[in-house]
C-alpha cells in the first residue's frame, strides 16, 4: 500500500512516515529524511513546496491533487 493509499484510509501521515523512516529502503533515501526532517521541524512551506515539485516531475497538477484531499 502506498502513502497516499494508507493516508486516505484514515492513517496518522506522522505516524506512517515514521514506520517507514525505520525500514533501511527509506532512511537510505535523502529526499525521504529531507520530508522527514522537515515534518519533524513543522516546516509546511518546505513540505507544500517538495509536493508540488513532485507533482511537477510527475505531469500532475498540485492544485487537483489538493482538492482531492479536500473532499
Amino acid at each position: 500500500m502506498n502513502l497516499m493509499q494508507m493516508i486516505q484510509c484514515g492513517g496518522n501521515p506522522k505516524m506512517i512516515l515514521s514506520q517507514m523512516m525505520s525500514n533501511s529502503q527509506f532512511s537510505n533515501n535523502p529526499i525521504m529524511k529531507n520530508t522527514f526532517d522537515m515534518m519533524n521541524r513543522g516546516d509546511s512551506k518546505g513540505l507544500e513546496q517538495l509536493a508540488r515539485n513532485l507533482c511537477k516531475e510527475k505531469g500532475l497538477n498540485p492544485e487537483e491533487i489538493m482538492s482531492q484531499f479536500k473532499h
